[in-house]
């Protein structure tokens, strides 16, 4: 294996190459329990960008990236317009009170589990598959919890 970096989300990975795979992926660092120092060299692409490559998610999920925009109510407007949700994000505040909050990223799932902390207060604008993936997430821990 490849090292290339360290990135921190809610969990920590390892960026890396390995025989298997055309370009570095994530290697969650709880899950490496045999880890040991080689002494082999390898040539690092020098066209790989740490930072580029994890501004493709949202968090850690790296899959193709979607264009998200996020409207929040006037009540969670001025929480919303200081919270760093990506690095490339734009914030544009509206007439109404609300922001819309905009980035490209992928990690769906991710921005899903993100979201449900902020409640009713945020409305997925785009992308709509991201608005289904929100609400059947939320459909479905209802209906888990329904006879609690």
């Amino acid at each position: 294996m490849e090292p290339y970096g360290l990135i921190y989300g809610n969990r920590a990975f390892l960026v890396a190459l390995n025989e298997w795979s055309d370009e570095p992926r994530l290697w969650r660092l709880t899950g490496i329990d045999d880890a040991r120092l080689l002494n082999e060299r390898f040539e690092r692409d020098p066209a790989f960008d740490l930072q580029r490559y994890t501004r493709r998610s949202f968090g850690t999920f790296q899959e193709k990236p979607a264009k998200v925009v996020l409207r929040f109510d006037a009540p969670a407007a001025p929480d919303a317009s200081s919270f760093l949700f990506h690095p490339d994000q734009t914030v544009d505040e509206q007439d109404d009170g609300s922001v819309t909050v905009r980035f490209e990223a992928g990690g769906l799932d991710e921005i899903c589990w993100h979201l449900f902390t902020w409640g009713e207060t945020v409305t997925v604008e785009r992308p709509v598959g991201l608005r289904h993936r929100l609400a059947t997430m939320c459909r479905t821990l209802a209906s888990h919890h329904r006879d609690a």
